[in-house]
């Protein structure tokens, strides 16, 4: 390294230093004068609800004393040539920017607090600038990653994920499917983002299946606020309701996000690209955006779903950290906890697969979704509810149980695993006909994606090279 690039990175990490206690300097202050701040937001806020705009206040100083723990670390890291810190700070000074340049716009501070804020910003669009010049990005040079990639599986996902999930089910009809652009960053950036973690770590289906449940708790708990709703969807009344919680509602969506939003459309996208296998479809640099694609995804279903579905309610505080841990925990054992192999069992055929697969489908969500008029599952009310709630529930591991023995023998091919998909993917579209299609035009839309479904998966059982063709 050069002198002369030893002296641009130390501006790099002086201009660093400073916007860091610029930061730290706001937290605090906002700490501190938390009331003064409250009464100025209340102020230019008449009808805001003052129990959300005290948890702001605490909830956002927090992380930027988190970050500056991460900051010591980079910079330790940045003086001593490591590439990988190197880019770190660019990401971090380019988002810091555009997220204090957001706060300083909206004035949600009083003047002598965004004027902090407006240092801050100076110094981050100075750092911005620093990080960037030529001297200091010739002191990093890429190595080139000889690792492989997969752009064309990875859109396919991205794009899958949110037909799957939503529109294939008809909860979304067809005169409104341009929603499905505001859900693909959330169903298709999370499907991906899920599918790389966990392969990087080495996990399988059953691991997939877990962060397919954490993906549901994040979603529907924290994004949009479902699973304690008292209004949403008319949730609460399905089943008696514990700790604040909908439970008929929740076991219904972290299943069906775990299985339909998840774990089916990585399962069909790997069958469609074999020569690939289980390896990462992103780098790095992908897997961090694709993060962050996911995040501002959950961030606009947040301002968009909620407050035109179920206008003025906020989860409350205890609910949002339960639901945190619960999808962190779940997320650890995910990526940690390997799985062990199951006591192996001799699958049936191909069909038999598909048959128990879709029929196992139907049979959940005829338990679990109330629908045809009923207001609870299987038209039960109050502690009737759970009994086939426990039903539900019972077939749930009964299906995994089966499907992990069957799929541990040495005569599972992947005709059985096409059959499996084929089969949930048409049962799970049967009951949308059924029970959600809105209208002559979307029965038959709903009709002609069963039939479709149910074509080409017979297709690819018949002729399992076939996926090949898309490698």
């Amino acid at each position: 390294m050069t002198p002369q690039q030893r002296t641009a990175i130390r501006v790099v990490v002086g201009l660093l230093v400073a916007s860091l206690a610029a930061g730290v300097g706001f937290a605090l202050l906002t700490l501190v004068f938390r009331n003064d701040v409250l009464a100025y937001q209340l102020a230019r806020q008449p009808g805001a609800d003052r129990a959300a705009l005290q948890r702001t206040l605490w909830t956002r100083p927090v992380p930027i004393l988190a970050v500056a723990v991460l900051y010591l670390w980079v910079t330790r890291q940045l003086l001593a040539g490591v590439a990988a810190a190197y880019r770190r700070v660019r990401i971090v000074s380019a988002f810091g920017f555009v997220a204090v340049a957001y706060l300083f716009v909206a004035a949600e501070y009083p003047a002598w607090l965004r004027g902090l804020q407006a240092v801050q910003l100076l110094l981050l669009a100075l750092l911005v600038l620093a990080v960037n010049r030529p001297v200091v990005r010739s002191a990093f040079p890429r190595v080139p990653d000889p690792r492989p990639r997969n752009r064309k599986a990875a859109w396919l996902l991205v794009g899958t994920a949110p037909v799957v999930a939503e529109l294939t089910l008809g909860t979304i009809p067809l005169r409104m499917a341009w929603v499905l652009l505001i859900f693909t960053p959330l169903y298709g950036g999370g499907a991906l983002f899920v599918r790389e973690i966990v392969r990087r770590a080495g996990g399988g289906y059953a691991n997939l299946l877990l962060m397919g449940v954490a993906y549901g708790i994040v979603e529907e708990g924290l994004v949009l606020q479902s699973l304690t709703s008292p209004h949403l969807y008319h949730a609460a009344g399905w089943a008696p309701r514990l700790l604040g919680v909908n439970t008929d509602y929740t076991l219904l969506n972290l299943v069906y996000h775990a299985v339909f939003s998840v774990t089916v459309p990585v399962v069909m996208v790997e069958l469609c690209f074999p020569g690939h296998g289980q390896r990462p479809y992103l780098r790095r640099g992908g897997l961090i955006a694709t993060g962050l694609i996911a995040l501002a995804g959950a961030g606009i279903v947040r301002l968009t779903v909620p407050p035109a579905e179920d206008p003025g309610y906020t989860m409350p505080l205890a609910a949002v950290l339960v639901f945190a841990a619960a999808a962190l925990a779940v997320t650890v054992v995910a990526l940690r906890v390997h799985v062990p192999a199951a006591s192996p069992a001799r699958p049936p055929s191909a069909p038999v697969v598909a048959a128990v697969a879709g029929a196992g489908v139907l049979l959940f969500f005829g338990l679990a979704w109330p629908f045809g008029g009923a207001t609870g599952p299987v038209f039960t009310h109050g502690t009737w509810s759970l009994l086939p709630m426990a039903a539900a529930a019972a077939l749930v591991v009964a299906l995994v149980y089966w499907l992990r023995r069957w799929s541990a023998a040495a005569q599972w091919t992947r005709e059985h695993l096409v059959a499996a998909c084929t089969g949930a993917l048409v049962g799970h579209t049967v009951f949308g006909l059924a029970a959600q299609a809105d209208g002559a035009a979307d029965r038959l839309f709903l009709a002609a994606v069963a039939a479709a479904t149910l074509a080409l998966g017979t297709a690819a059982i018949r002729r399992p090279v076939a996926p090949v063709l898309l490698a």
